[in-house]
């Protein structure tokens, strides 16, 4: 289970014990874990370009062969 459908069901989760006196707690987990998840992707997305950036994978090899 990747992890967005790790959050995906642990937010439907949340929402079935949701009441009236939790609701402000339970609204607030959802939102922690819904900023988790954008981060995460934001994170993926920024690890993934300069992992393959032409750029970073052209002055890597430039770096190497300084050495």
């Amino acid at each position: 289970m990747s992890e967005a459908d790790q959050a995906t069901w642990a937010i439907q989760e949340l929402k079935k014990l949701q009441t009236p006196a939790n609701q402000a707690i339970i609204a607030g987990i959802i939102k922690t874990i819904d900023d988790q998840q954008a981060e995460i992707e934001s994170l993926r997305g920024s690890m993934e370009g300069q992992l393959w950036s032409p750029t970073s994978w052209h002055q890597d090899q430039q770096d190497q062969h300084k050495h």
